[in-house]
């Protein structure tokens, strides 16, 4: 029924108001924090530029549909970060219900599912890349808000230290946060030619703050 699809309108976008928790984890120093409906903007922009510029044989509106309902699992359990030592697989019949429940009269609804299957499972070419999207969105916004001295290694908790990760990458004293993000997630993405590699000659020197200044300059030569 038509109604139906307003019900799970309402329910969904109840993601505006959750926010990302690696943000409050980090707490990081802006007014108002990213939600994991602006993150999924942010992935399906990242998809959108990405599949332009690489050589990826994926289809483009199966990957940005994936990114979109793979994010509902977290109105049920949460955003789960590496921060929370938590086996995220352990939850996953419980997201997975939770989607089910949430699709169940609507007409896609078994087409929504096999999406967030799909996704999970990480086999087809279309959720490889979607989770290489899903990751690397993330890693940008942490370069966003370091670029911006909104957060930094300064924010660094003892308790994070029980990721034995994130503790390496600190004690070796050679990265600063936003390589510490990258390389943490990096196995995602490698194979697109975004690796190590890449990165410290490309990715990082290309500052946040220098596109918000061309940008306030492309802004004001348009009004005169």
């Amino acid at each position: 029924m038509l109604k139906d699809s307003f019900k799970f309108y309402y329910k969904a976008t109840k993601l505006k108001d959750m926010l990302r928790q690696g943000a409050v984890q980090w707490n990081v120093n802006r007014d108002r924090l990213e939600s994991i409906a602006e993150h999924t903007f942010g992935c399906m922009i990242l998809a959108i530029g990405l599949k332009s510029e690489l050589n990826v044989n994926v289809n483009l509106g199966k990957v940005l549909e994936m990114l979109t309902i793979h994010e509902l699992e977290e109105l049920s359990i949460g955003d789960v970060t590496p921060l929370d030592n938590i086996d995220k697989q352990s939850l996953k019949l419980q997201a997975r219900q939770s989607v089910v429940n949430m699709v169940s009269n609507l007409g896609l609804a078994s087409e929504l599912v096999n999406l967030t299957d799909e996704f999970n499972l990480g086999k087809t070419e279309e959720a490889k890349f979607a989770k290489a999207i899903d990751k690397l969105e993330c890693v940008l916004e942490f370069k966003k808000y370091q670029d911006m001295q909104q957060v930094s290694l300064k924010h660094l908790t003892e308790p994070m230290l029980k990721n034995k990760i994130l503790k390496a990458y600190v004690d070796s004293g050679k990265y600063d946060l936003a390589d510490i993000f990258f390389l943490y997630h990096c196995p995602a993405f490698k194979d697109y030619g975004i690796d190590e590699k890449y990165w410290f000659e490309h990715l990082k020197p290309l500052s946040v703050n220098e596109q918000n200044k061309n940008l306030v300059s492309q802004t004001n030569l348009t009004k005169k």
